[in-house]
């Protein structure tokens, strides 16, 4: 399918689902106290039947049902039904129930149900008062189940029935005895007129797909999404409190229109078959090139800082002064030249001595 066109479709479902849920938040805000005495039942799988009296209809869609109508499902189908506070009870394959009354005092519920075959999975909103109260029984026993609490019933084809306790705690009573189940544990009753056995640990067993119950902490006006075969051809029918009871003509002549009506809808569309298959693109060979692996890193020192070295002053040599040589006087020498000159000696004249 294109991914324009499926979007489309999801789009449309969504506001279907959300135009419903916000039709049922009005039937139940505006309830009359007759319309308050009702529930919402949902087909989650086909094939989903209610009777009411002799008249027998195949449920395709959402609807409203009342005390005494008697819900069940055959070996592919699965129903949830919503109490207007919130509480829920889902019918797996090839189970029966029986609403046998719906009642409301002062804004509680006191509901109760018959099962008769089957597995059914029970929730009860922690909102329930002093003066509500969920019952459910079965040929072999009672059982209550007390607000905030979640149980699963197993009704065997010969009457033996067991309760195992998701959350809380469930009151079972059976041939003049009574136990208290708590969360995990479960009991069994063997037959009609015998007494539940003691509770003991038990393995909870798988929840239906897309249907596990949990335990409501308020009321809520939007039933579980339903998953139905073919959205698109879907046909809503409006809530309507009332239910016109089938006459004998009313019934030959409705049957074949109803299961005509489920034909139609509860054969999904062979869309994967008749879509052309998509070709995958074939994948181009990737080329790798070799990442070249980087050397060693030479790390390169760092120069210190120069040091230069200064001349230390040289102390330059103080000139001496030069002696000047001092003339020595020449004497004369009375007695004729100086003995240390050259030549004979002079002697002096004669006559010249004195004596």
């Amino acid at each position: 399918m294109h991914p324009g066109r499926a979007m489309g479709v999801v789009a449309r479902v969504g506001a279907c689902v959300g135009a419903g849920g916000l039709l049922l938040l009005s039937f139940f805000a505006f309830a009359t106290p007759a319309a308050a005495q009702t529930a919402l039942l949902d087909p989650v799988a086909p094939q989903v039947t209610m009777a009411r009296g002799e008249a027998v209809a195949l449920v395709v869609a959402e609807r409203i049902i009342q005390s005494g109508d008697t819900v069940a499902t055959d070996v592919s189908g699965r129903a949830v039904i919503t109490y207007p506070d919130g509480s829920t009870a889902t019918l797996e394959e090839s189970s029966e129930l029986t609403i046998e009354f719906i009642r409301t005092t002062a804004g509680d519920y006191a509901v109760r149900m018959q099962q008769t075959l089957g597995r059914v999975w029970y929730a009860v909103t922690r909102t329930v008062g002093s003066a509500g109260r969920y019952e459910v029984r079965s040929a072999a026993m009672a059982s209550v189940i007390r607000a905030g609490s979640g149980s699963v019933v197993s009704v065997a084809p010969g009457g033996e029935t067991t309760v195992i306790t998701l959350d809380g705690t469930v009151e079972t009573s059976a041939g003049g005895a009574s136990v208290t189940v708590a969360s995990g544990e479960s009991t069994t009753v063997a037959a009609t007129g015998a007494t539940p056995l003691p509770p003991k640990p038990a393995a909870v067993p798988t929840p239906p797909a897309s249907t596990a119950p949990h335990v409501s902490t308020g009321p809520t006006a939007t039933p579980t999404p339903t998953a139905s075969p073919s959205p698109s051809t879907r046909t809503e029918r409006p809530m309507t409190a009332t239910f016109q009871p089938a006459t004998a003509t009313a019934t030959a002549t409705a049957a074949p229109t109803l299961v005509a009506l489920h034909t139609a809808t509860a054969t999904p569309r062979p869309t994967e078959a008749t879509s052309p298959p998509t070709r995958a693109p074939t994948p181009k060979p990737t080329v790798t090139l070799p990442v070249p692996t980087p050397g060693p890193t030479i790390a390169v020192p760092t120069p210190g800082p120069t040091i230069t070295v200064r001349p230390l002053p040289t102390s330059a040599p103080t000139p001496q002064p030069t002696a000047r040589p001092t003339a020595t006087p020449t004497l004369k020498d009375v007695f004729g030249p100086r003995k240390d000159d050259s030549g004979a000696p002079v002697l002096p004249p004669q006559g010249t001595l004195k004596r």
